[in-house]
């Protein structure tokens, strides 16, 4: 679904979806908003130590200027800022270089992480479903989820986009957490392009799932059928009992998808890539991680 999204070929994502001003396409106020998001960053990287203050008045510069959050409020407790009372950003400053580690900053409660601050939050208020936390240096989108032992998120490494120059990454994380994709102050949390967005890549997967159960059982059999033709003792050990069956499935099952890992992997360009790769994919599970 990320790449649909990166490929603008995902619903939602004409100029008008994006608030795009009259007389501009979506790929000039992209590459502007590169320019100015590199210049707020670049300021506020060549601060030596920043403070939690300072970071702040940075994130929120950068929101609004940068991806049209021109709706931001202070807000209490663990969040820094709300936008349109659907969003929630966490704030810490870059001394804290993991989000999933214990911040001595936040405001409330300072044996939590940032990002479990967020979740939190998102988890048990209705009103809201997705959220930003970012420590100036990384930014994170999160979506309320239950399970705390495998987080929904899609994280993006600002400094590595800005000292780069990657404005390809920076695209996609662009039209991913731009204001507009959480809808608008006042509708329900559900009525917003990333909460739709994910519902489609749902039945997507499910139907690749689907697709993927029959593939495998045929797979099974070419792969078994060829291994007994090749060896008859195999077949006639099986055929005795001397070869457990369940054991022989069990071995095929494990080879078809280690042959599906590798392909996935090799259709990523994961084997062997030239830099870091910007995704992380669980083949069985769906996104685990992005980081741009």
């Amino acid at each position: 679904m990320v790449a649909t999204i990166d490929r603008r070929e995902s619903a939602e994502q004409k100029e008008p979806d994006y608030r795009i001003r009259k007389g501009l396409t979506l790929r000039e106020e992209i590459s502007t908003a590169f320019r100015v998001g590199q210049s707020h960053f670049d300021a506020f990287a060549k601060i030596a130590h920043p403070s939690a203050e300072a970071t702040r008045r940075f994130v929120r510069a950068f929101l609004q200027e940068t991806f049209g959050f021109d709706d931001l409020a202070a807000a209490d407790g663990a969040l820094s800022f709300i936008a349109g009372q659907r969003v929630p950003i966490v704030v810490v400053p870059p001394s804290d270089e993991k989000l999933d580690r214990r911040s001595p900053t936040l405001s409330v409660d300072r044996s939590r992480s940032p990002a479990f601050a967020l979740q939190d939050y998102l988890n048990e208020h209705e009103e809201t479903l997705w959220g930003l936390v970012t420590n100036g240096t990384l930014i994170r989108l999160v979506r309320d989820n239950a399970s705390l032992t495998r987080p929904a998120y899609i994280e993006a490494d600002l400094a590595q986009i800005f000292t780069n120059e990657d404005a390809a990454s920076f695209a996609v994380l662009w039209l991913l957490i731009h204001r507009s994709r959480f809808g608008v102050t006042g509708a329900p949390a559900t009525d917003c392009a990333l909460e739709r967005w994910r519902d489609a890549g749902s039945r997507e997967g499910e139907v690749a799932r689907d697709r993927l159960a029959v593939q495998v059982q045929i797979a099974l059999k070419v792969l078994g059928s060829g291994f007994l033709e090749a060896n008859p003792d195999l077949a006639a050990k099986l055929k005795s009992g001397e070869v457990n069956l369940t054991d022989w499935f069990n071995e095929l099952l494990r080879l078809v998808y280690r042959l599906i890992f590798l392909m996935v992997a090799e259709d990523r360009n994961l084997l062997h890539p030239e830099c870091v790769p910007a995704c992380n994919f669980d083949p069985f599970g769906g996104v685990i991680g992005v980081q741009f």
